[in-house]
């Protein structure tokens, strides 16, 4: 079965600062497998494609990174960097960054993969009066976090709650139409975000924290059932240590964390895919079958085996996302 494909979540920009020029397949597998081409490939259609700056002293040396959850100049550095180099693939004419529902939906230029812009992180964002200019720029996806926390929200690494600033941003957010993803939040940062917007919230890339450990990176059944609740999506990360614990993920780890998420939401309306490929691991760490996006047609293979139809299998491969896409987006 031959199917369009979503990626929810990829590091297009980091992956090009830190690991080569994405515009060509890598001259190494085992040190990139993500590229361009690669995309076309594999029938990747849609990504959600990031902006991903790190924080920390050894960060703060390289391109994507800044200090601390004060240095915003720095962040903001960083993150138009990589905006940037979005917007010159697009200029070259090899993406299309998706700001509208009708950029979305527009497949005059099949063969160009369309970005939505997801900023993980808001960092970058100085304070809620802020927010729309990066709206402007095309952001259509925010992570109030990354893993250590941020002026907005407590990370999976450092637990904590939204800030005042947090919730003024979640308000700034949602008039804006603008989607929120809760992948690197807290649990207790989670709740606040529930309770402080009525608005679609994805897990861009986490997955089942009940087939792993009790870390927080990882999401909850109840989680997933407040997602599933509001029309949003879970997406499946292929990070071999997310699959599996204390040994080496197999094809079957990554399929039963799609299954998992099925059954706790109670719809194949929910689970997606959100690879995180390069996204700080190497190839070697995804399951053997699925070391590229020319391969995710190997998951649906596999959903197909256990019994899912086409139209689940299709579902998970790109409607999920595309409908929450469709209804984020204006019409611009």
């Amino acid at each position: 079965m031959t199917l369009d494909w979503v990626d929810g979540h990829l590091d297009l920009a980091y992956i090009a600062m830190r690991s080569g020029d994405i515009r060509a397949d890598s001259s190494d597998y085992a040190l990139r497998c993500v590229s361009i081409p690669a995309l076309v490939r594999g029938s990747v259609r849609v990504v959600a494609a990031t902006i991903f700056v790190e924080r920390g002293a050894d960060a703060a040396s390289q391109a994507w990174g800044y200090s601390d959850e004060s240095d915003w100049i720095g962040a903001n550095r960083a993150a138009e960097l990589q905006m940037s180099f979005y917007e010159q693939l697009e200029s070259q004419g090899l993406v299309r960054i998706v700001r509208t529902r009708s950029d979305l939906l527009d497949t005059s230029a099949a063969h160009l993969p369309r970005l939505i812009i997801l900023m993980e992180g808001a960092d970058p964002i100085r304070d809620a009066s802020d927010a729309g200019r990066w709206h402007a720029r095309g952001v259509r996806i925010v992570g109030l976090t990354w893993a250590l926390g941020s002026r907005f929200a407590g990370g999976n690494q450092t637990g904590g709650r939204l800030t005042a600033a947090g919730i003024d941003l979640v308000a700034a957010l949602d008039s804006l139409n603008i989607v929120h993803d809760a992948s690197h939040l807290s649990d207790a940062s989670f709740e606040d975000l529930v309770a402080n917007t009525r608005r679609v919230i994805v897990a861009s890339h986490s997955n089942a924290r009940a087939l792993m450990t009790t870390n927080e990176r990882h999401i909850t059944d109840d989680q997933v059932r407040e997602i599933a609740h509001r029309g949003g999506v879970v997406g499946l990360n292929l990070y071999g240590r997310f699959l599996a614990v204390d040994r080496a993920p197999q094809l079957a780890d990554a399929i039963n964390h799609v299954q998992h998420v099925t059954a706790i939401a109670g719809s194949h309306a929910v689970c997606a895919l959100g690879s995180d490929l390069d996204g700080g691991f190497l190839p070697e760490f995804a399951p053997p079958e699925v070391r590229g996006c020319e391969h995710y047609h190997v998951l649906t293979d596999a959903l197909a085996a256990r019994g899912w139809t086409d139209d689940a299998c299709a579902s998970f491969a790109g409607k999920n996302w595309m409908r929450v896409f469709e209804s984020a987006l204006g019409d611009g």
